[in-house]
């Protein structure tokens, strides 16, 4: 049993290497005169792949990659003061989960007349390069991964509309909404410690009626998406944009298996929003529904979900290669790092990553959108 609970619930740690663009070493040994096996970098996720070692005063912790979009690779030893230990309850599934993740067919799903199909959209409608951009997942955050003591939860008038764990109603407030244990649904407020109940199927867009769909919805930092569209939309804005269909060439020639048995056809929906930290230009974020969002620092069967499993990878922290401290990462400027005079960010180290954004027009150049309430 005890075995069982150590490969299901790994200890798992995020590597400290501040200040250094080409990563700290990861020894053969437990020795820091042994080879070295491989460099790795700050905020990569790393597994305890063995006992612990001493040597002259010093612990070492044998160690592999943990994150599903790459290889496990050799083991190697690393310092234990170069490890950061990233903590995670012990559930491995939520009932949440087992919600219908199908995505909504493209009949439900954009606001055209007659039958849509991708082959009409391909045939008769423009499709226009955007950018590059690099993917993350977004899902909502489930009280069932964060447990603990109640707390009443506010809204933005102060009354109590529910209760919660503490841990759980701050994952709403990263992610945007949440589902509790008891299957209440909070969409954070905007104001600390405020949260909203709602009874939609999945979560609220970023306004103007919009919803959120697993495998259907991107986020988007609307005015960098506006810069990068030019004047193909006259006075772009997040008003004129929201709701804009998309078309990801990669996702569709993956031919990926999505929930009920289908293959995606590579068309989303802008219609959220990121954080304008983390979602900047050529940054999206994809909505994933109850599913898991590539944190690579839990075990692999919360990290994964259907886009990952075709072969869609998503930016983890290390693709960042300099960190300032633990918490601070270095972004290169865009501009620099297209031309390549800054190559320390992903949009360098993780060229691998990046999807062709494209977006979809009629012939006589009016936008084509999305529904609001599909």
């Amino acid at each position: 049993m005890e075995a069982e609970e150590t490969l299901d619930f790994p200890e798992i740690y995020k590597g400290r290497c501040l200040n250094n663009r080409s990563g700290c070493p990861c020894f053969k040994e437990a020795d820091p005169q042994s080879d070295v096996v491989r460099n790795y970098f700050h905020a990569e996720s790393l597994r305890k792949s063995g006992p612990e070692t001493s040597r002259d005063g010093k612990t070492y912790v044998p160690v592999v990659r943990n994150a599903v979009i790459s290889t496990a690779g050799p083991e190697c030893f690393v310092p234990s003061n170069s490890l950061i230990p990233m903590e995670y309850s012990k559930v491995l599934e939520a009932k949440h989960q087992k919600l219908d993740h199908t995505p909504l067919s493209l009949n439900q799903l954009v606001n055209l007349t007659g039958e849509v199909s991708s082959e009409r959209l391909q045939k008769d409608f423009r499709h226009i390069d955007v950018r590059k951009v690099w993917p993350t997942f977004y899902h909502l955050a489930m009280e069932d991964f964060h447990p603990g003591p109640k707390v009443p939860v506010k809204n933005p008038a102060g009354k109590t509309i529910g209760y919660a764990s503490q841990e759980f109603l701050e994952q709403v407030r990263w992610e945007g909404s949440g589902v509790g244990l008891d299957g209440k649904k909070y969409h954070y407020a905007g104001r600390p410690g405020k949260y909203n109940s709602y009874n939609l199927r999945w979560g609220h867009g970023a306004g103007y009626n919009y919803q959120v769909f697993p495998y259907r919805t991107i986020a988007v930092n609307f005015n960098g998406l506006c810069r990068s569209l030019g004047k193909s939309i006259p006075g772009c804005a997040k008003k004129t944009l929201i709701g804009l269909l998309v078309y990801i060439p990669e996702v569709a020639s993956k031919r990926i298996k999505m929930p009920g048995g289908g293959i995606h056809d590579g068309y989303f929906c802008i219609t959220d929003t990121g954080s304008p930290y983390y979602i900047r230009d050529d940054r999206i974020d994809m909505f994933v529904g109850t599913h898991g969002g590539g944190n690579p620092y839990l075990p692999e069967q919360r990290q994964t979900n259907h886009l990952i499993q075709g072969g869609i990878k998503n930016l983890v922290p290390s693709d960042w290669k300099i960190w300032t401290t633990d918490t601070k990462r270095v972004w290169c400027d865009i501009g620099q790092a297209e031309s390549g005079k800054c190559t320390h960010d992903y949009r360098n180290t993780a060229k691998d990553k990046s999807l062709t954004l494209q977006a979809v027009f009629t012939g006589d150049g009016s936008p084509v959108r999305c529904k609001k309430n599909p």
